[in-house]
């Protein structure tokens, strides 16, 4: 293969694999039956707060 070749293969599926890999990671965040876990894991790096502390 000639280095043009490898050249159009990159620039031609390259981001067509981008937006493929894009379009998972999207269609998997806003899944709506994962946002109980969502909502667990994004509080799990939070404090847990005391009923006294909030006052």
């Amino acid at each position: 293969m000639s280095h043009d070749t490898l050249v159009f293969v990159a620039k031609t599926f390259g981001p067509i694999w981008m937006m493929g890999f894009f379009l998972i990671v999207a269609i998997r965040a806003y899944n709506p039956k994962r946002r109980a876990e969502q909502e667990r894991i994004a509080r799990s790096i939070l404090p847990e707060q005391r009923a006294e502390d909030r006052q």
